[in-house]
């Protein structure tokens, strides 16, 4: 996978680069990566960057004792930096940018980058490596820190192949099992840590302690209010302009998945001719709303535009294709309609460089921010402490109906706590925000980073993925406003209107009546496409039929792998709760689909990485 790898030792040359070898090896496993690295002159630590195609000049400087740097992702203010430097020292590559920064503002120089990115930073004379993410952890840094040094990387499964045997953490399973994505610093490995977004690890190489020093304040964003309605809409339509107009800053071939909705619509109307020959794509059942919709959004934007077909082939080849999607996202996503590693596939018969992603739109209309959205009761509350309850239950598709205690043995639920109640008090404590504002807070700081940039790995196995609804410029204008004024589809009506309008005539999927609709419209339509839907109506399906499915083959897979007498979820969940739960959705009693999956995810990861009892 791409990113960033290293390994940190105190048990000499040879041990440091067996661990750092194992990480990288790992990382490389894909046959369209190359790997960059330096190493100290002594050999106690070893940097490293795992990219797509061939290897690039050295990232970092060579100068003997200098900082020296490794930086993975898009930096979109370089120009700006470079103007800022004092230095004459030659600049000739983002990381010998990053070291003059460093040197001019000490730790402070994170603060600085805008874009989307992850950087370690060694400064041998101080004795001390630097570890950041971006303002959002678009691209994550797991590590591990012990007596035997530290060891850290943008691929989970990187970092246990070069640290002692890990245990499940079952503190993570509580939240997977209650909000279908693992919250906090925690990850599935016990004792391995991501780090947190918008925050710096310093490691001090002599004394081996870490420590956590955070840059951004996510909950500033949402501090400024706007006052002016419609000057609000202006600056929202300029930053977005700007966010795409950064995206799209690539030599590479561009391509945007577009769906029925309303995020990559107003994406690709802020393309509007910016880019030639734009790639568009589009998957799905055949005779899904997506595919009908996205071929009307394609020929009003005049795109080279490709549907590809999730038909029956696909569906049974589901256990290696879960498998295949365990092992690129950690065990830490969870698919809500297992389309994803046919996407990924298709991307590999394209030229596409650049996938643009419509993620993130979600902030601009948080009424539509599942399972985190707005509803008439969350304006209602006056407190964090009465949203966390509501809002934990609420947003549980996973076990809704289901204590963790009846699922746990005793044991296990004994470690594991209750998942996202406990993790979303801790994500929200000493946040001065409203109750409608911590939904897009959670949304933006954990659900975001927890459950899409994993499933945004996915894709970076084969190109570059940009997320422009996720630049930080754009989310200070966006979200400096009441909270009401991004409840609705408002804002991407703005957006879209500005560039091509004539995307607003097209029918949204999720209502069934133009984009532009007026609420009476909406209202009504919105019940004759549900109907049309139910009944499989051509050009109405819902893009995948996974309660079919799941219905048809999926249990099958299930019962044979979590049933196996050498299953590794049998230590925290009991073979006769298993079997119970398998024959409920069978029979059709209760649906445990997502459920199910979970278990059968955690099976995989376990399997793949060695991973032994719970902890």
């Amino acid at each position: 996978m791409p990113g960033l790898v290293g390994h940190v030792g105190t048990k000499g040359r040879d041990d440091t680069a067996r661990r750092f070898g194992a990480a990288r090896d790992r990382m490389r496993r894909h046959p369209n990566v190359s790997v960059e690295s330096i190493e100290a002159p002594d050999g106690s630590w070893l940097l490293g960057r795992v990219r797509l195609g061939s290897a690039s000049d050295p990232q970092a400087g060579t100068t003997a004792g200098a900082p020296l740097a490794v930086f993975h992702g898009v930096l979109h203010n370089e120009a700006a930096l470079r103007k800022e430097l004092t230095s004459t020292a030659a600049v000739d590559s983002i990381a010998s940018l990053l070291t003059e920064l460093y040197r001019q503002h000490d730790l402070g120089f994170a603060g600085r980058l805008e874009g989307e990115f992850c950087l370690a930073l060694i400064d041998s004379q101080r004795s001390r490596l630097l570890l950041a993410t971006d303002a959002l952890g678009s691209h994550p840094i797991y590590w591990h820190a012990d007596s035997e040094g530290l060891s850290f990387s943008s691929d989970l499964s990187a970092v246990l192949r070069a640290t002692p045997a890990a245990r499940l953490d079952l503190r993570a399973v509580a939240d997977y099992l209650t909000l279908g994505a693992v919250l906090g610093e925690r990850t599935l490995a016990a004792g391995v840590r991501l780090l947190d977004p918008g925050t710096m690890l310093v490691y001090d190489l002599r004394d081996r302690r870490a420590t956590l020093h955070p840059y951004v304040n996510l909950a500033s964003l949402f501090q400024e209010k706007a006052t002016d309605h419609a000057g609000y809409l202006e600056a929202v339509r300029a930053a977005f302009q700007e966010s795409v107009a950064h995206a799209l800053d690539t030599s590479q071939p561009i391509g945007l998945s577009l769906s029925g909705g309303l995020d990559s619509r107003a994406i690709l109307s802020a393309i509007n001719g910016r880019t030639s020959a734009l790639r568009t794509y589009t998957l799905g059942v055949a005779g899904c709303a997506d595919q009908v919709i996205a071929a009307q959004l394609s020929r009003v934007a005049g795109t080279q535009h490709r549907y590809f077909e999730l038909d029956e082939r696909y569906q049974r080849d589901f256990l290696p294709n879960m498998a295949e999607m365990v092992s690129l996202t950690d065990g830490m996503y969870l698919s809500h309609g297992l389309t994803e590693m046919l996407a990924v596939r298709f991307l590999s018969q394209t030229d596409i460089g650049v996938l643009l992603r419509g993620h993130g739109g979600e902030l601009a209309k948080a009424h539509l921010a599942w399972p985190l959205h707005t509803d008439a009761h969350v304006y209602e509350l006056e407190s964090v402490e009465e949203l966390i309850p509501y809002l934990s239950a609420r947003a549980n598709y996973v076990t809704p109906d289901l204590p963790l205690s009846r699922i746990l043995t005793p044991e296990a639920h004994a470690v594991s706590g209750d998942g996202a109640s406990e993790s979303f008090a801790v994500a929200l404590a000493g946040t001065q925000l409203s109750p409608a504002e911590c939904c897009s807070y959670l949304y933006l700081r954990e659900l975001n980073r927890r459950f899409t940039i994993p499933s945004i790995e996915l894709f970076r196995s084969r190109v570059e993925v940009r997320l422009p609804y996720l630049n930080v410029r754009f989310l200070k204008v966006l979200l400096a406003a009441p909270s009401k004024w991004r409840d609705s589809t408002e804002i991407h009506r703005t957006l879209t209107a500005s560039g091509l309008p004539g995307l607003l005539k097209v029918r949204n999927s999720n209502t069934g009546a133009a984009a532009d609709a007026g609420p009476k419209a909406e209202f009504a339509l919105d019940k004759v496409n549900t109907l049309l839907k139910r009944l499989n109506v051509h050009g109405y399906r819902h893009y995948h039929n996974f309660d079919d499915w799941m219905r048809k083959g999926l249990l099958d897979s299930v019962e044979a792998e979590l049933l196996a007498p050498s299953a590794r979820v049998q230590t925290f969940v009991d073979r006769r709760t298993l079997q119970d739960l398998v024959r409920q959705t069978r029979a059709g009693v209760a649906d445990r689909g997502y459920l199910l999956q979970v278990l059968l995810i955690l099976e995989l990861w376990q399997r793949e990485n060695s991973i032994g009892a719970a902890a």
